[in-house]
């Protein structure tokens, strides 16, 4: 599976864009409040918070990417957080960093330093987003306890803490389905599909 984004890299977000995607965003999230508050209990609260958590995960995602590639002495190109048109642009490591229209994804592109290992190296680049994932969950439910993790209590704090372990869970099984990216400057690969590419590429032989 692959993603297209370079029509939406040439052209700048319009006012119309930004009234549609904000408009509809708005609608869903008064269609959740609504839903949140007929016959309220706290449970569910969860759906929001599962939102809610979305976007800082995506950004302790590639940032996991990007600490580990700089670890290994690699120049880090470019991140992305979101598809879609950029609306921010700054600087993450002293490169490129772009936020997008629809926050729900990311990626990083990186320069390597060539050297032994490089195919378990870039494995470990790749794996290193759905890799912290994995911790946040897997910690959350050791705190908890397995058997209290899954008992759906109306606590607010449980209800966030389960929330967090559930969207960070989704967000590293997603990104482990093999699947690239089209961008201006190539294709980038994702996660899944990066880390197989790194381990059976027959032409690498380091």
């Amino acid at each position: 599976m692959k993603i297209d984004q370079r029509h939406y890299d040439n052209q700048p977000l319009t006012s119309a864009d930004k009234v549609l995607v904000y408009g509809l965003s708005a609608v869903f999230l008064g269609l959740i409040i609504l839903e949140i508050f007929t016959n309220y209990e706290p449970r569910k609260l969860a759906a929001l918070f599962f939102l809610l958590w979305w976007l800082p995960l995506v950004f302790v995602h590639e940032f996991g990417h990007a600490v580990v590639a700089r670890a290994l002495g690699w120049q880090i190109e470019r991140t992305v957080i979101g598809f879609g048109r950029v609306i921010y642009r700054g600087q993450l490591f002293k490169a490129p960093l772009e936020l997008r229209l629809f926050p729900l994804e990311g990626f990083v592109q990186f320069n390597p330093v060539d050297g032994l290992g490089m195919r378990y190296k870039y494995a470990l680049t790749y794996f290193a987003g759905p890799g912290i994932e994995l911790l946040v969950a897997f910690s959350i439910i050791a705190l908890m306890g397995w058997d209290n993790f899954f008992l759906v209590e109306n606590h607010y704090w449980k209800l966030a803490c389960q929330a967090l372990a559930y969207a960070a869970l989704a967000g590293a099984i997603i990104n482990l389905i093999p699947m690239g990216v089209i961008t201006r400057d190539g294709e980038t690969p994702n996660d899944g599909m990066g880390i197989l590419v790194s381990l059976f590429n027959r032409k690498s032989n380091h």
